[in-house]
Parts: structure tokens; C-alpha cells; sequence
């Protein structure tokens, strides 16, 4: 026999004994088969009823969102009224439906949104007022104790000391003062380079503004905002500019309307917020002991 020839003998006899293989474990073969063609069908139907049910909450937040965003530009009081409870009536729907996900962390950030935003609308109705900042804060409390990502904790200890804040502007109980300062503190120690960092020293610096020793430390805080603030956009200018160098053509000249809505934009920035209460803080005045 020439090689040839044994080749394809070698060949042959390993078909056939697949086939006999086959033959005697057709039955688990075909179960196997059809199991992992159920379980395929299944993933993918279960990923597309997934992908629904995302975007029908999204949908469902977005429009809750809008009617906070209403409420909050509404000058007819009774209509204003009308939409914070669509809004806080639409988000407590959405946390008890979607639970923990992460919807349903967004709803329970939304719903203490709309009690703390109805607090401040009621600011002529003591009692009404200190109840909604009671809801808000029991709600943010809830937020945090679920959060997931440091992002989300430190977006519920804003808030929180947003809301204690307001509540000692409202009270005068000083004791909330360092509870408002311990989460905004949190907050910069959680995300140090973030904007929501930004955010909570800028409101503390605002808070201790007119407290007569703690003048030197919203100043600090101020420097530090602007400092970092500043830096952060230079860093990402130089990042553009390098990136616009490589690309092909080059921009030379900028239209004196986009010159002027950049440089509106940049006075929106933290660094510039941080510098303007830097400079209403040289001329400010805070109060002493025991006035």
C-alpha cells in the first residue's frame, strides 16, 4: 500500500468510529443541542426585554424631571404646587417599582430633589417647609445607605449637607453646622478631583462665611477652588489645542460671537465663582459671637 493509500485508510476509520460515537450518544447529543439553543433563544429575548424595560425608565425619569424642572420656573403658585406633587408623586412610583437598580436610585435622588426644591418654594410656610426638608433628608439619608459607586454617595452627601444648611438658615441650631461641614467634607474626601468636590467646598465656604472663626478657612477653601479649578481647565485646553494641532485643517480665527460665548461660559466656571466670592469675602463683615 503506498502512503496515499494509508492516509485515507486512517481517515476513514476515524470517521466511521465518530459516527459510531454518534450513534450511541445521539439522545444526550440532541438534548445537549436543544438545552443550549433554549438558553440562547432565552439571553437574548431576556437582553432585549432588559434593553425595554431601560428605556421605558428612562423615559418615565425624564418626565418626572421635567415636571421638577416646571415646577421650578412656574410663577403661578397653585400650578406650581401641581407639578412638585406630580413630580414627587411620579419619582416615589418609580423608587418603589425599580427598588435598588440603578433607576431606582435615580428616581430616590429625583424625589429628594423635589422635596428639598418644594422646601425652598415654601419658604413662607414655616411648618410645611421644615416638614418637605424633613423628607428630603430621610430620603438622601436612604440614597446614601444604598449608593453603589463613591460618585453616587458623594452626589447624596451634597445633597444632605445642602439640606442641613438650609435647615440652619431656617432654624439658627448652630449644632448643624458641623453636620452639614462633616458631609461636604465626605464629599471632597470620596471624589477629590471632581466637580461634585468642587461643589461641596464652594457651599462650605459659603456657609462659613459669616461665621467670625471660620473666615480664614472659607478663604482656603476659595483658594482651593480656584487653584485646582484653574488648573483642571488648563490642563484640558492644552489637551485640546494638542489634539486640534494634530488634526488637519486648522482653525486660525474664531468668529467674535464664539469668543464672546466662551468667555460667558468660563465666567460659569467653579474657579470663577470660587474667585468671585473670594473677593465678596475681603469686603465682608461676619458676624460676632453672641449677635
Amino acid at each position: 500500500m503506498t502512503k496515499q493509500e494509508l492516509k485515507h485508510d486512517e481517515l476513514e476509520d476515524l470517521f466511521d468510529r465518530l459516527a459510531l460515537w454518534y450513534h450511541r450518544n445521539a439522545n444526550w447529543i440532541q438534548w445537549v443541542v436543544i438545552v443550549a439553543l433554549v438558553l440562547f433563544i432565552g439571553t437574548k429575548l431576556y437582553e432585549r426585554y432588559q434593553e425595554s424595560q431601560n428605556a421605558k425608565a428612562t423615559t418615565e425619569l425624564g418626565k418626572a424631571q421635567n415636571a421638577l424642572t416646571s415646577a421650578l420656573i412656574e410663577k403661578s403658585e397653585n400650578k406650581r404646587k401641581e407639578l412638585f406633587a406630580t413630580a414627587i408623586a411620579e419619582a416615589e412610583r418609580l423608587t418603589n417599582e425599580y427598588g435598588n437598580s440603578f433607576h431606582g436610585r435615580e428616581a430616590l435622588l429625583l424625589l429628594g430633589n423635589a422635596h428639598y426644591y418644594y422646601s425652598l418654594a415654601l419658604a413662607n410656610q414655616k411648618n410645611e417647609a421644615a416638614d418637605e426638608r424633613k423628607l428630603a433628608r430621610q430620603t438622601f439619608e436612604k440614597l446614601a445607605g444604598i449608593a453603589k459607586t463613591p460618585e453616587e454617595k458623594a452626589a447624596a452627601y451634597l445633597a444632605l449637607g445642602n439640606v442641613l444648611e438650609n435647615e440652619l438658615f431656617a432654624t439658627r441650631d448652630m449644632s448643624l453646622l458641623k453636620q452639614a461641614a462633616d458631609y461636604y467634607t465626605q464629599v471632597t474626601k470620596l471624589v477629590p478631583d471632581s466637580f461634585l468636590a468642587a461643589e461641596a467646598r464652594l457651599a462650605l465656604a459659603r456657609m462659613y462665611q459669616p461665621v467670625s472663626d471660620k473666615r480664614n478657612e472659607a478663604e482656603r477653601l476659595l483658594k482651593e477652588v480656584a487653584d485646582q479649578r484653574t488648573t483642571l481647565m488648563n490642563e484640558t485646553d492644552l489637551a485640546k489645542k494638542a489634539e486640534t494641532d494634530n488634526k488637519q485643517p486648522k482653525v486660525k480665527n474664531i468668529a467674535p460671537e464664539k469668543a464672546l460665548e466662551f468667555q460667558h461660559f468660563e465666567q460659569l466656571s467653579y474657579a470663577a465663582e470660587a474667585k468671585r466670592l473670594l473677593n465678596s469675602l475681603k469686603g465682608f463683615e461676619p458676624a460676632k459671637e453672641g449677635k
